[in-house]
């Protein structure tokens, strides 16, 4: 499918649109199949006009002695309060000489929910042939149908037949006098059209329903609600709910009730329509528009109760004809696609303007049709019906679409995650792999090295030397291991009351320079923490400070207890050869200074001290001065359990 801009469409878009056309081809046929139903209807109404008495207080006898206007087919006129006088001119030897033998013509009145009509007859005495409409009994009818049905005198010369309309609607009405034949055709077709109508809505409330059920989608539920609440406006507006209405409820109630139907409608769409746009990121002062619309409901609710029946449904009808554009602006502000935002968006805004104007374009064709203005008699009688049934299908496709996204989005995601969880599998046995295998190395380096040491002469030339460079190597072993332990967490804190004074005292005399130490503690400094991992940290911070500070410079200790109970511990020297470290890169894996590399060492000292601290429920900082190079160790009095 290939738009005028040269773009093509492709994807779930071209499916989507392939499936609106197919069913709009039948969509179609339904106003062929009703103009052919009307061509059945042998129709023995001549002429036709009419006037407006805006008082709604004019007699039959006063509307006869005015000349009304003429018009062809269907009257098409806005809601108001004004009462409609139409004029019928009816010729009973009309079409074929044989009907003259049935005796009863039958005035066909459609839609069947206008609220009044009078059919004024000369051949009645009186006038007054027959009452009917919304506000009449259903019970009370001489004909029942899903069609307002008034039969009449055939008699046997052309006469005119007056009837009154008033209604709280769109005063839209088409009537036809038949012969009961021709009434029976007609209505076997249109009632046909009418449930397919009312199955397809009901199939899609269904649909809804049970998505919702299974999914426990809001929106899909809202939908099913919505689509609930059309089919029974359409039971209502098709005459359906009028034919089964139990004879001891009021006709006011049906009246009340056909209403009712048609506001929920519109107030449960508006309702879908805000939550579904709520996921698009609106401005406050939209969101605010949007449930300003929501909360009409009440408002034509009230209406409603108060007796302003017109103004509610005028109300209705204004939401109903504006609220579409208001989605359709929104799209455009919604702030979801806007560039540099991170969070991923379900639609395209294209797909979402392509649905909304969808909509605005059946609104406005239903509009046009409504007001008389897209030529087609019959199409004005159900416009309202036909632009609910396109709603419901646009609404489903688009759901269908929405559903078939977020399903290929799902599924990219689930292997995604199958590729993470393979990739971390993977490196999990890579890394076990390593670690055994750094354990057998070590394993097998110890034994050699500590033989070495054994077998030196302490008397021969070059022994410390040697024995230094052996515990270089057993140091880089244990640093090696210890992070691997690390990786793996595998290292966890053995709590238990200790001094950390003679903690800090055995690190230094472990460390390769104890007499440069200088050690500013209280006797003692009582924690709970785990001794070798303390021992661990301090050894590697004071062994860095002696490895790196300024030859003979001293490394300065301080011990200390903070207001709080926790240890505060510090070492500062002057930086040496290997001068300032970057204080960005200091803690990482592998880190080293570039003056530092002459110098043996594995990078991994200050990464184990601060992975350690963290261990421990502590932190270290690095806090240099003009002068000295510095960290600050604090650990908690109590390390918690991990």
């Amino acid at each position: 499918m290939t738009l005028r801009s040269g773009m093509t469409m492709t994807g779930p878009l071209a499916a989507l649109a392939c499936r609106v056309g197919q069913v709009l081809r039948w969509l179609l046929l339904v106003p062929l199949l009703g103009l052919h139903a009307w061509g059945f209807a042998q129709d023995h109404i001549t002429e036709r006009a009419w006037l407006e008495d805006p008082s709604g207080q004019m007699s039959w006898d006063e509307v006869r002695d005015r000349k009304p206007q003429p018009y062809v087919g269907i009257l098409n006129k806005r809601v108001g309060a004004s009462a409609i006088w139409l004029r019928l001119r009816i010729d009973p030897s009309l079409h074929s000489a044989s009907n003259l033998t049935t005796t009863r013509l039958v005035l066909r009145i459609r839609p069947p929910f206008l609220d009044d009509i009078r059919v004024y007859d000369p051949l009645v005495p009186g006038g007054l042939a027959a009452r009917t409409g919304d506000l009449q009994h259903p019970r009370e009818a001489a004909m029942r149908g899903l069609d307002l049905l008034v039969p009449i005198a055939r008699g046997s010369e052309p006469r005119e037949v007056w009837l009154r309309l008033t209604s709280e609607s769109m005063r839209v009405i088409d009537v036809q006098a038949l012969d009961r034949a021709s009434l029976d055709r007609a209505t076997l077709i249109q009632n046909l059209l009418f449930g397919v109508g009312v199955a397809f809505t009901a199939l899609f409330s269904v649909w809804g329903m049970a998505s919702w059920l299974f999914n426990r989608e809001r929106l899909m539920g809202l939908f099913g609600l919505g689509q609930a609440t059309a089919l029974l406006q359409l039971l209502s507006s098709l005459g359906y709910l009028r034919m089964f209405w139990p004879g001891d409820w009021s006709a006011e109630a049906l009246h009340g009730t056909t209403n009712f139907f048609t506001i929920a409608t519109v107030s449960v769409a508006t309702l879908f329509h805000v939550l579904f746009l709520s996921q698009f990121d609106p401005p406050p002062w939209l969101r605010r528009v949007h449930w300003a619309m929501v909360g009409l409901f009440p408002v034509k609710l009230g209406l409603m109760v108060t007796g302003l029946e017109i103004a509610a449904m005028r109300l209705n009808m204004i939401e109903l004809q504006v609220s579409v554009w208001i989605y359709l602006a929104s799209v455009f502000l919604c702030r979801a696609w806007s560039a540099g935002r991170s969070q991923p968006i379900l639609l395209a805004r294209f797909a979402v303007v392509l649905f909304y104007a969808a909509l605005v374009a059946s609104l406005f064709l239903a509009s046009l049709i409504g007001l008389g203005l897209l030529g087609g008699a019959e199409s004005a009688l159900h416009a309202v019906q036909a632009h609910g049934l396109v709603t419901g299908l646009l609404l489903l496709l688009f759901l269908q679409y929405r559903a078939r996204t977020e399903g290929r989005q799902r599924r990219e995601t689930v292997q995604a995650l199958e590729r993470s969880v393979l990739q971390t599998q993977l490196e999990r046995n890579l890394r076990e792999e390593q670690e055994k295998l750094l354990a057998m190395l070590a394993h097998e380096l110890r034994t050699p090295l500590a033989t070495m040491h054994m077998r030196l002469d302490s008397a021969a030339d070059g022994t410390a030397a040697i024995k230094h460079a052996i515990r270089d190597m057993n140091a880089v072993i244990e640093r090696c291991l210890q992070t691997s332990q690390l990786g793996d967490r595998q290292l966890r804190a053995q709590v238990e009351p200790l001094d950390a004074v003679g903690v800090a005292r055995e690190a230094i005399t472990s460390c390769p320079q104890p007499m440069r130490v200088e050690i500013e503690a209280p006797p003692n400094l009582l924690i709970k923490t785990d001794r070798q991992l303390l021992f661990i940290v301090l050894s590697n911070l004071l062994e860095n400070a002696c490895k790196y500070a300024a030859p003979g410079s001293p490394v300065q200790l301080r011990l200390a207890r903070a207001n709080n109970g926790d240890l505060e511990l510090e070492i500062a020297n002057a930086p040496g050869a290997a001068g300032w470290p970057d204080p960005d890169k200091l803690f990482e894996k592998f880190y080293r200074s570039p003056h530092a590399r002459r110098q043996a060492g594995t990078g991994l000292g200050l990464f184990l001290v601060q992975n350690l601290a963290q261990v421990l429920g502590g932190s270290i900082d690095y806090q240099p001065d003009e002068a000295l190079v510095r960290f600050r160790l604090r650990l908690p009095k109590v390390t918690p359990a991990i």
